[in-house]
């Protein structure tokens, strides 16, 4: 009964439901970030019972601040909300996962075996943290010191494990896959360092950033920044070196060496007092599944339009889709943007030109208490858009604060709200001219 229609829902739309009404106009699949701030300017614009959400999380988790409470410089209790207190009080929460896409038939399948019809329909699915993808982690993660601040059920341990190092070698990963947030793995190095230093055993550990890659950030400007970080804190920084395995008992985490040079496929071993692993992730199977999917599995839109290249009744956002620009909350806010203009000028029949997206997005690299490289750029052309006069890819406190106190307020009280599309009205007036 509170799936169904009714002129009281905008009293109880909050509330959980697991059987959903038969159709809606437009279905949002994911409650994160992307999803919130889609359905929440739409369902505003469309009123009561006309947007769904579906989403299987009871709890909505700020990731962004997961690096701070894996440095211990946030509480994980500042990370998340009950989601029926951000879910937009004029949607329909369906309290289930999406199971089935068929966007011929323009239907979701949900997990009780239940079907929900659309007229437009937005993936916002985020993406799937693959912890079975490295051999023995899913034994080893929450013990034998290993840790990651990609999970909500083990953020919590990064701290309390590099506290108990007193020598060794402290290993972060960073895998071969598309990740979100690019930055994180190697932020917790920074951060590592710095403990290590407060407690007076730098010396006595040796810390190591394992990256898949071949570049320690996809931005030369940044790269370059952060690379004379890393050497200037003697962070040992390996390229091409990808996590296969860990052996949780014997505290050994092996490496694949990637790339073409003459030790490509070799394994190399390394002991460890404690490991950071960002796992390899994917895209959802219900989405790889379905027509929706490009041939890498991710929902397959128009890179400017946000529109799916096949059917144009369907967009996506954010993690989930197949825009080729680094998947942060930072993109999804200014996608949002672009989605909900363009979507709402099609449900209009409106001729008005669509907004296109410009790759933006943002990895702000806390490289320290109060100290942070905020790297703006277009994922499309690998070219700085920096909000602020100054030079971003210097450490700074100032973006340091921005991060860590003032943009967790905007993401709760703006973003998830849908009024949030980034910064590129402040950028015109703080940065006008484009200068760094």
């Amino acid at each position: 009964m509170l799936a169904a229609r009714s002129v009281f829902r905008p009293c109880w739309a909050r509330f959980a439901s697991t059987a959903a009404s038969s159709s809606y106009k437009i279905v949002v699949i994911g409650g994160g970030a992307g999803g919130l701030a889609v359905s929440s300017t739409l369902s505003e614009k469309l009123g009561a019972g006309e947007v769904a959400v579906i989403e299987p999380a009871t709890r909505h988790y700020q990731q962004p601040l997961f690096t701070f409470v894996g440095g211990g410089l946030k509480s994980f209790n500042d990370t998340h909300r009950p989601m029926a207190d951000v879910i937009p009080p004029k949607a329909e929460w369906i309290n289930q996962a999406a199971a089935q896409v068929d966007p011929a038939a323009n239907t979701v399948t949900l997990a009780d075996g239940s079907t929900v019809a659309y007229d437009y329909l937005v993936v916002a699915a985020g993406i799937e943290l693959n912890f079975a993808g490295v051999k023995g982690l899913e034994a080893a993660i929450g013990k034998n010191g290993v840790a990651s601040n990609y999970s909500p059920q083990y953020v919590q341990n990064t701290y309390e494990f590099l506290q108990n190092v007193r020598q060794g070698n402290a290993l972060f990963t960073m895998p071969a896959t598309p990740v979100k947030c690019a930055g994180a793995p190697q932020k917790i190095a920074y951060l590592a360092d710095e403990l290590f230093r407060a407690k007076g055993i730098r010396n006595q550990v040796d810390v190591n950033y394992y990256t898949a890659l071949g570049k320690i950030f996809a931005i030369d400007k940044y790269a370059d920044a952060m690379n004379a970080v890393a050497k200037s804190r003697d962070i040992s920084v390996n390229l091409f070196h990808d996590l296969v395995a860990v052996d949780g008992p014997a505290k050994q985490a092996t490496f694949k060496i990637l790339g073409s040079g003459p030790r490509a496929s070799e394994s190399v071993t390394v002991p460890y007092e404690f490991l950071h692993v960002t796992p390899p992730m994917k895209p959802y199977d219900f989405i790889k599944r379905s027509a929706l999917a490009n041939a890498a599995g991710f929902v397959d839109v128009n890179q400017h339009t946000l529109q799916h290249s096949k059917f144009s009744n369907v967009y996506a956002l954010g993690d989930c889709s197949s825009l080729p620009t680094s998947k942060t909350a930072a993109a999804a806010a200014a996608q949002s943007r672009v989605l909900k203009h363009n979507l709402l000028a099609q449900i209009k029949g409106s001729s008005v030109p669509a907004l296109e997206y410009d790759g933006y997005t943002s990895c702000p690299l806390v490289t320290g208490k109060h100290k942070l490289v905020l790297a703006e750029f277009s994922g499309y052309t690998g070219t700085p858009q920096e909000t602020f006069f100054f030079n971003q890819a210097n450490e700074h406190a100032f973006s340091y604060w921005l991060t860590a106190d003032v943009l967790p307020a905007v993401y709760w009280n703006s973003m998830l709200k849908g009024t949030w599309n980034g910064p590129s009205a402040i950028r015109k007036v703080a940065n006008p001219t484009s200068a760094n």
